[in-house]
């Protein structure tokens, strides 16, 4: 169970809902992490904290799985809490990165899609555990923020509860989370990759942002977008998600991990 730590200093909280803070420690020590706020209340985010802290690695770096950082406790300050980790210099976020550092080459995109998806398929596959918020700002990166190192993201946003937007699946049910909405976040957040521009946050109307959910899924799987390998990336990724819903709720992990094997494989960087 994660400790509460009282009287952190907070940075100014930026656009991700992230800030650096301080508080002193029993020894008397200032310690120094990253904030990151949230509306939801403790009880409603602990209990898949102490999955996630038990289960996804902090340290060492395998490739082939996601990691995050070390948790260090939470932060309360009024009606709101803040998920508090390790972390002693900001990081940079994919958002940023794809607002902040110069297009790269296709093949670089394509190796950077990889390395999200390969993790993503990790937190079923290997960890079995849904994210329910995933999207750009969830993961970071450190280094420069001019050249940062995009061989190594760590997934956040494990406290941040789902609202609607652009990464929401069209079919969201709150009350009823599956493991199929992480699979439509994930293909936006590669279509943002692809086209090295993120999408537009500030839409919040219902009926809005099914419109251009729907808008985007037919562009990204159109091969006059990126050209047909990119397109068909898309198609194999949305048109997985086609199926009725009660189709999708009864897969098995392993049909669910051999969608996820074809996805990655798919991007895999080609070797000509």
């Amino acid at each position: 169970m994660l400790d509460q730590i009282e009287k952190v200093k907070s940075h100014p909280e930026g656009p991700d809902g992230r800030s650096m803070g301080k508080w002193l420690r029993k020894d008397g020590r200032t310690d120094v992490g990253l904030l990151e706020w949230t509306s939801a209340a403790p009880k409603a985010f602990l209990a898949h904290l102490a999955d996630v802290e038990e289960r996804i690695p902090t340290d060492g770096y395998r490739m082939e799985e996601v990691h995050t950082l070390k948790l260090n406790g939470f932060f309360t300050e009024g009606p709101r809490a803040a998920l508090i980790y390790h972390c002693s210099r900001p990081p940079t976020n994919l958002r940023q990165i794809l607002l902040g550092v110069k297009k790269p080459s296709g093949d670089d995109r394509r190796t950077l899609s990889s390395i999200i998806a390969t993790q993503v398929r990790s937190l079923h596959v290997h960890f079995r555990l849904q994210h329910t918020a995933l999207r750009t700002e969830s993961f970071v990166f450190f280094g420069s923020a001019e050249k940062p190192d995009l061989t190594k993201p760590y997934l956040l946003d494990w406290a941040r509860p789902s609202s609607p937007d652009m990464y929401q699946h069209p079919e969201f049910q709150g009350e009823r989370p599956a493991w199929f909405y992480q699979i439509w976040s994930l293909m936006m957040v590669l279509s943002e990759i692809a086209e090295w521009r993120p999408l537009d946050g500030a839409v919040r109307d219902t009926a809005e942002l099914l419109r251009r959910g729907l808008e985007r899924k037919q562009l990204v799987t159109n091969p006059n977008w990126k050209g047909a390998p990119t397109a068909n990336v898309f198609k194999l990724g949305f048109g997985f998600l086609e199926k009725d819903r009660q189709t999708l709720e009864q897969y098995s992990h392993w049909q669910v991990k051999r969608f996820y094997d074809k996805l990655c494989e798919s991007l895999a960087p080609s070797t000509r």
